[in-house]
């Protein structure tokens, strides 16, 4: 698939008076439920061409041979609950075999019995024609409105990874087969299956797993195996690619596993030293180890205190380094091709050797980290990494580490803004054992609430134990979900602090055995990584929890700055926490409408997961636009602080494509990044001790709301009288967070999906100021300061026909002109 750089836009906004309106911003309406008359029959259409699709298959497809339902794709509104497990409970037989989230939508792929199929298109037909006989709604209402589409599936439905894209067609490798087993004892499935992949001269594991409804075979082939595998098609519920255990490598000889590293050496190329870098502060690293030394300069390997030696006393900072600068170890020691990195290492040692730093003054210990490292290379861009946390739940509330990681970030001292990495903190005592409960009421450790920071908790897709004296432990945590020993801020009550952490990265899983008594890590259920002198002189090992996960944060922080070098701190935050989505696990764990399921899920999970393709590149369907802009949000009136200025951004939104294409599916996110000043000192929540600097939002023009109306919704320096003008232009949009949830902190992030028509009135962003403590100031110096930040707005569609990027492109040639 064809990827192009994102846009960065230039010269889009434009000022305006801003006087905040402090009372209510209008009435919000329900969203209307879509038109029967318009929606009923593409259902229907929908139905047919899915079954004309099977029917296709059947005659030419052996894969198809035999199957007794039809496969069809289910697609959820976004503004309405899909109620699809009514239909699976429903004695019509329909059943879900996976779901997938398809840019943050799901789509579910169902089958549905052939003697069901004319009942359920019934039911379509009631709700189209029919009303309900006490509430005079359409029949069914609640039900149809939930499916945005109906369509046929192939074999890429089935396809479920959260990883690795679909494959190409003659890309080999051990495929996760998972067959359905509700309409068959697992035992006839498992007999049926084995017996067809012989005919077939397919490799195939020996070892089953068996849940509830499914069993799972791994089998080493292509994805046009597939096609020619008798009756796929009737137990096949969904595909995802087999993760090789870590135990395969952490189990060879140091011998072996120099061949394999050896192999890997031979394809890498390092970056040049002018590159950006990942700078791990932690135990020191050992830059001895064959896949380091090249990236790891001599110059940039320093000790706080040169009596403490740079070299790696514990082995903790070394294995950072390794995810830090490849990622997870195992696909480039799998991959055949050539490797590039484009980043490099740095790392300053901040624990000692022996005991502990006396005193414990981290917050200067980390500031003169930094320091060290940027005197080293004055011109580098770097992401520093830091996975050192403090055991105590501060429930969000500033401490002097946290506040002077927030001053260092924002440039407060010296004017330059750093982009820092820190981890969520670990549970260290009987982890696993009360899962999840321990982790809901286990806090976040310091400083990870700091505000400028991009805080890193650790969820899992680590699920297969494939390792010796392990055969009768099964992973406690389920694919998609919070890693066994990942601390959340659901604790954190004050509504005045951020939702913590920002993201999730893998952090592993443990292992539990079948009786539930004995809980231990496993290291399939682990990172595979670099280490160095242990004593049988491996030179692999393996890494878990937030630290692991803090490093591949960071590891992308510094691939974005060198993809984009331009980019401020701000913006390479933006787009990392702008990129993730929450897998399906954890959409299905908060999966409540309320705002405290989505609290609970943004203090579990922050965003997601992030994407590093999707952070890196736009596509076809999925169009990023990057803002880079300052404010200044107050001025000295008189002798008092007031809202100065709000600044509105016209965005090249293709109007005319996009209403081409009215009824397509269209999902719209924008993300808000700035870094605060801090002021630390616990006075209360009194408007002049407040911890940030300053607070900024975004608002985006509604549809059938003109620029005027944008405007003087927002701002009362812009009304013509001493009464708001009206009308007010409700928000029928569904946000997937909405103000309440999304104005916490300093990066803020929301979502919403609708048509393509409705998008075409949506070609303005507003940013504007809320209060903060350099508006209390008397001096002018201060309160007349400016407010650097990045706005990124992603357009994305599942349309084959609608191409976002060339539109964009087509209309960015355009001269944009803010009226």
């Amino acid at each position: 698939m064809a990827d192009f750089k994102h846009f960065f836009l230039h010269g889009t906004g434009r000022s305006e008076k801003y006087t905040p309106v402090t009372f209510g911003g209008g009435p919000q309406q329900s969203p209307p439920r879509p038109e029967r008359t318009i929606h009923g029959p593409n259902l229907l259409t929908g139905i047919e061409r899915a079954r004309q699709h099977i029917q296709q298959d059947i005659a030419a497809l052996p894969m198809a041979q035999g199957i007794r339902t039809i496969p069809m794709e289910f697609e959820e509104h976004g503004q309405f609950e899909m109620m699809i497990d009514q239909l699976e409970k429903d004695r019509l037989g329909i059943r879900i075999l996976n779901a997938r989230t398809v840019n943050e939508r799901v789509k579910y792929t169902v089958a549905v019995p052939n003697e069901s199929l004319a009942e359920f298109a019934n039911y379509i037909d009631r709700y189209i024609h029919q009303n309900h006989p006490t509430y005079g709604t359409p029949q069914h209402e609640k039900m149809m409105s939930g499916i945005q589409a109906i369509g046929p599936v192939d074999l890429r439905e089935y396809w479920t990874d959260d990883v690795f894209p679909f494959p190409e067609q003659d890309q080999t490798f051990w495929w996760e087969v998972w067959l359905q087993t509700d309409s068959q004892s697992p035992e006839e499935v498992e007999t049926w299956f084995r017996q067809r992949a012989a005919e077939l001269n397919l490799e195939v594991s020996s070892r089953t797993s068996r849940f509830a409804d499914r069993l799972v075979i791994l089998t080493y082939t292509k994805l046009t195996t597939w096609q020619s595998f008798p009756s796929l098609l009737v137990y096949l519920a969904e595909f995802r690619r087999a993760r090789v255990p870590t135990s395969e490598f952490t189990s060879l000889t140091a011998a072996d596993q120099s061949e394999w590293i050896n192999d890997l050496l031979r394809r890498l190329t390092v970056a040049d030293e002018t590159a950006p870098a990942v700078c791990v502060l932690d135990t020191g690293v050992n830059r001895g180890h064959p896949l380091l030394e090249q990236s790891l300069s001599e110059t940039d390997l320093q000790s706080l205190d040169a009596a403490w030696q740079q070299a790696d006393h514990d082995g903790h900072g070394t294995a950072m380094a390794g995810i830090a600068l490849f990622g997870e170890l195992k696909e480039p020691l799998l991959g055949q091709h050539p490797l590039k990195l484009s980043h490099r290492l740095e790392s300053v040692k901040i624990l000692p050797p022996h005991g502990i730093n006396n005193p414990p003054d981290y917050g200067p210990i980390t500031q003169g980290a930094i320091a060290l490292a940027e005197i080293a290379n004055p011109h580098r861009s770097r992401t520093i990494c830091m996975a050192v946390t403090a055991p105590g739940d501060e429930r969000g509330s500033p401490t002097l580490w946290s506040a002077s990681i927030d001053q260092i970030s924002s440039g407060q001292l010296d004017g330059q803004k750093r982009l820092i990495c820190l981890a969520a903190g670990n549970i260290r005592e009987n982890a696993g054992n009360d899962y999840p409960d321990q982790n809901q009421t286990s806090g976040l450790e310091d400083p990870a609430q700091a505000w400028n920071s991009i805080t890193v908790g650790a969820y899992t897709d680590l699920a297969l134990i494939d390792e010796h004296g392990l055969e009768n432990y099964v992973p406690i945590a389920p694919r998609g979900g919070l890693s066994p020993t990942s601390r959340t801020s659901i604790t954190w009550s004050d509504t005045h602090w951020p939702f913590k952490p920002d993201v999730v990265c893998e952090g592993g899983n443990m292992a539990q055995d079948s009786a539930g008594n004995f809980v231990t890590f496993a290291d399939d259920l682990e990172l595979l990584t670099v280490q160095l002198n242990r004593n049988d002189n491996a030179l692999l090992g393996t890494m878990r929890e937030t630290s692991a996960a803090t490093a591949q944060a960071a590891r992308f922080g510094a691939i974005l700055q060198s993809e984009y070098p331009d980019y401020w701190p701000e913006t390479i935050r933006a787009l990392i926490v702008h990129s993730a989505e929450w897998t399906p696990t954890m959409l299905q764990e908060f999966q409540g409408k309320t705002q405290r399921c989505k609290s609970n899920r943004l203090r579990t999970y922050g965003m997601g997961v992030p994407n590093l393709a999707r952070a890196r590149r736009s596509a076809k369907g999925f169009a990023t636009m990057v803002v880079q802009d300052s404010i200044q949000p107050y001025k000295l009136e008189g002798s008092t602080g007031k809202a100065n200025e709000l600044r509105l951004h016209s965005l090249p939104i293709p109007q005319a494509v996009l209403q081409q294409y009215s009824d397509a599916p269209i999902r719209m996110r924008v993300t808000l990044s700035y870094f605060i000043e801090p002021n630390p000192g616990r006075r209360g929540n009194v408007a002049r001790y407040r911890y940030a600097s300053h607070g900024l939002r975004f608002s985006v023009m509604r549809p059938n709301e003109s620029q005027a109306q944008l405007v003087e919704r927002l701002s009362r320096a812009e009304w013509p009288g001493p009464k708001r003008p009206e009308p007010i232009v409700a928000d029928d949009r569904k946000w997937d967070l909405g103000e309440t949830l999304m104005t916490r902190g300093s990066i803020h992030s929301d979502a919403w999906s609708g048509t393509a028509a409705e998008l075409a009135m949506c070609s303005y962003v507003v940013v504007y100021p809320v209060t903060g403590w350099w508006r209390e100031k008397r001096d002018r110096s201060t309160i007349n300061n400016s407010a650097r930040y990045s706005l990124i707005i992603t357009l994305s569609t599942d349309s084959e026909e609608l191409d976002l990027y060339a539109a964009i492109e087509q209309q960015i040639s355009i001269p944009i002109v803010v009226a």
